[in-house]
């Protein structure tokens, strides 16, 4: 099992926890990150409490994807997302970047990384993949995802692909529901699978099942013997690590926990992903006939042991520990902007506006999914832009602004003015990462003459002419320097 942590420290319940069971390690979220510093101790304390209470390496992972999902930005970076780095057209540019992560999560003291996303994005109202999808073409996503591979066990950071067999054929999101995809099992052998074989062919250690059913199926993939056992084990020939996706995801929730875990391993899973904090975990074990949760815990655990897994969960951690290093400095710093300049796309209005004068003030208003102006990628993402633009540094958090689109309830908004006048704003920034009516997106960008797309890229194409589109495939750090550049020069 992998389980996450409640802190930027592990707690004493939890140092308990870790060596009473044979967890083989834990997950990091961006909970877990303040800085640099904080997250190297907690990796390597990590490893202390694992190598003293089991005599072994831990996998110690992490979603840091590129753009929003980089949960380990506060520490590393935020580096693009994997649909702006195949947008530039250059596949020596993914290796690049691929391995200029493996070396941040390395030198941090993250081992595993859950990516590349092998998921081909086939539904562009997708609200969970977009951009963190390689694109649209099955024969690009395998070509990338390979590279991606590659790079990344090049410099010492282990892989899984996700989510098999394909999260892109989908306009539900599996946190919140079963996502039952509009492909059959044999449409995705056409379509959704190449990537996730090009991705084994290149020696990925370990693929992630998707809370997904294929048309015509019932039970999620992450629970179906036929998808793991007979098309990932049998067809494909992979003989790495399956692991499931968090099993506390409702998508997967079709019994009680202990039920699930059993179908799970039954199924032909190897680790069971927790995200919650382990203590918070273990106590949801508590079941029928059991006086606590730690009972069951121990059942599960037991069983785990027990399996022809624990060989090949055993092989993983012996990799892991064959490419431990000492701290690194990044050796390709620039890569990020590189990617940046290179993939952002600008398409100016046929009567273009004055440039904006940061000497005479600016306004701008942002709109995100909720509770996404939160994340640690977003922040920064809007103090660079602001920032580039001329704004003073204390005065880089806009303000919440009540102006929800119609046809988009999910939607908030900031808004941020250095002169006296808000509106009509200078700019709109759509960061978005789920889909939008027309109507709504028409309705956004008749608010400002510049209009900034760098959540779900598809909005572009809704955008009446005449206005000045700017298209980022991704909310991070070097798109909004390069944003702001563009807007001056627009």
């Amino acid at each position: 099992m992998i389980v996450g942590l409640s802190g930027p420290r592990i707690l004493e319940e939890e140092r308990d926890l870790l060596s009473e069971y044979p967890f083989c390690g834990v997950i990091l979220f961006d909970r877990n990150v303040s800085d640099a510093r904080s997250l190297m101790e907690l990796t390597r304390e990590v490893r202390r409490v694992f190598r003293e209470a089991h005599g072994g390496v831990p996998l110690i992972a992490a979603d840091h994807e590129g753009g929003v999902i980089s949960v380990l930005g506060r520490a590393i970076g935020v580096p693009p997302t994997q649909m702006a780095a195949a947008r530039t057209g250059e596949e020596r540019l993914c290796e690049r970047l691929f391995a200029e992560n493996a070396r941040r999560m390395r030198a941090s003291g993250v081992n595993l990384l859950l990516g590349p996303v092998a998921d081909v994005n086939s539904d562009r109202r997708n609200p969970v993949i977009g951009t963190r999808s390689f694109g649209e073409d099955p024969a690009l996503v395998s070509a990338l995802v390979s590279a991606a591979v590659s790079a990344a066990r090049k410099e010492g950071v282990l892989t899984c692909l996700k989510h098999f067999p394909g999260h892109g054929p989908s306009s539900i999101d599996s946190h919140l529901a079963l996502p039952v995809l509009g492909s059959t099992l044999g449409e995705l052998r056409e379509k959704d699978i190449p990537p996730f074989a090009s991705g084994i062919a290149a020696g990925a250690e370990a693929v992630m099942i998707g809370h997904i059913a294929p048309f015509g199926r019932r039970l999620p993939a992450s629970l179906d013997p036929e998808i793991i056992g007979g098309l990932l084990r049998g067809e494909l020939g992979f003989g790495g690590v399956v692991m499931t996706d968090a099993l506390e995801m409702e998508g997967v929730k079709v019994a009680g926990l202990g039920e699930i875990c059993a179908r799970a391993l039954g199924a032909g899973n190897d680790i069971l992903l927790f995200s919650k904090p382990v203590a918070e975990a273990a106590g949801q074990f508590a079941g029928a006939g059991c006086s606590t949760g730690r009972d069951e815990l121990r059942d599960v655990c037991s069983a785990l042991t027990l399996r022809p897994s624990f060989d090949r969960i055993g092989a993983l951690l012996g990799i892991a520990a064959g490419k431990e290093r000492e701290f690194e400095l990044p050796a390709d710093p620039g890569v990020y902007e590189e990617i940046a300049a290179k993939s952002i796309r600008v398409s100016r209005g046929a009567e273009p506006a004055p440039p904006i004068d940061p000497e005479k003030g600016f306004s701008a208003v942002f709109y995100a999914g909720k509770g996404e102006f939160e994340r640690y990628p977003v922040k920064s993402f809007i103090a660079r832009v602001l920032k580039g633009l001329g704004a003073a540094a204390e005065r880089c958090e806009p303000e919440p602004y009540d102006a929800a689109p119609p046809g988009a309830p999910g939607l908030e908004a900031r808004i941020f003015s250095s002169r006296a006048e808000r509106e009509p704003f200078d700019v709109v920034f759509l960061l978005n990462r789920g889909p939008l009516e027309a109507d709504a997106v028409r309705f956004l960008a008749l608010r400002a003459r510049i209009v900034v797309v760098a959540g779900w890229p598809y909005a572009a194409e809704i955008i009446p002419p005449g206005k000045t589109v700017i298209v980022t495939y991704g909310v991070y750090a070097a798109a909004a320097d390069a944003v702001g550049k563009s807007i001056l020069k627009t």
